[in-house]
């Protein structure tokens, strides 16, 4: 009869071993880089601003909208100059919501219209940095009426495979269409590219009950229509990525017109995901404690079981 004492004690091991150095492993990956964000203390300092910094030919009718890290300053200070530094502060209507403060000429000052072909200055504070300034130029006309953008184009998804916190996150690619902004030819001046804002929503997927904004980014300035695609990528957590979801971006105009259009693409990130080389469950089992203590045992028992053969 086979003696199973030595199968007990390798089984015994090899539970030890999984129950503790496992994990351990797995707290040390996690804690070495894992997925965790810190980012720092921005508070009240410039995010982006409309027009971006020496933007040129900016409709008329475009607000200065500048918005920050947490909150905006509080009071807010901004000062508009057509022309110099030496002019006199534009009069002005500012109001503030949440971290973007947003200013237009008050219509006594030429009908919330900025002036064609201008210089424009904007002096501005922030809450540890001080006083900055941005500039821009104006074109000869207000914009088009509304952009045109066809959306979402594709979706992919990839297994975060550095994330051994969370071994069934999944990297999410969404490729979308840059917008275009036409002058009809009858004085309108188009938005620059790197003034539209695009914001990428899920739609669907595991714990969404509606839309959710996702991302939020304004892209370099093309200069070119053959440059006609972008893509933004970010994270799902395992839980949110645990099955299908569903995208739509949204283009939106200085005006803050986003351009309404429904197309959705999705993609299932739990089908074919295998995620390879996580500290805490390898992949191979015959490279893990239980195997090499698995395979320590095999071996044993058939040199035991070949030795009692030759002794009958």
């Amino acid at each position: 009869m086979l003696d199973t004492t030595n199968a007990r004690r390798f089984a015994a091991l090899a539970t030890v071993f999984a129950m503790t150095a496992t994990p351990s492993m797995a707290r040390a990956q996690c804690d070495a880089g894992g997925d965790a964000l810190v980012p720092p203390d921005q508070d009240g300092l410039l995010r982006d601003s409309f027009p971006a910094d020496q933007d040129t030919d900016v409709p008329l009718d475009s607000p200065v909208r500048l918005r920050y890290y947490g909150r905006a300053p509080t009071p807010p200070v901004l000062c508009v100059q057509q022309g110099s530094l030496t002019s006199p502060c534009l009069a002005g209507e500012s109001s503030v919501v949440g971290d973007e403060i947003v200013w237009q000429p008050a219509a006594s000052a030429g009908g919330s219209l900025l002036a064609p072909s201008q210089r424009y200055f904007v002096t501005y504070t922030e809450t540890a940095a001080g006083t900055n300034r941005i500039t821009f130029s104006t074109g000869s006309g207000v914009s088009p009426a509304r952009l045109t953008f066809s959306g979402v184009s594709d979706v992919s998804s990839d297994p975060a495979t550095a994330n051994a916190c969370d071994r069934d996150a999944a990297d999410i690619t969404v490729t979308f269409n840059r917008a275009r902004s036409v002058a009809s030819g009858l004085g309108d001046t188009a938005w620059p590219d790197i003034d539209v804002e695009y914001v990428i929503y899920q739609t669907r997927g595991p714990g969404i009950a509606g839309p959710r904004e996702r991302d939020r980014v304004r892209l370099q300035r093309s200069g070119s229509t053959v440059v006609s695609e972008a893509q933004r990528t970010f994270r799902l957590t395992g839980m949110e990525a645990s099955g299908p979801v569903c995208f739509n971006v949204q283009a939106i105009d200085p005006l803050g017109r986003a351009d309404g259009n429904t197309a959705e693409a999705c993609v299932n990130p739990a089908k074919g995901n295998y995620f390879m080389g996580c500290a805490a469950r390898p992949a191979d089992p015959m490279r893990s404690a239980w195997g090499v203590w698995l395979t320590a045992l095999a071996i044993t028992t058939a040199r035991s079981w070949r030795r009692r053969r030759r002794c009958r």
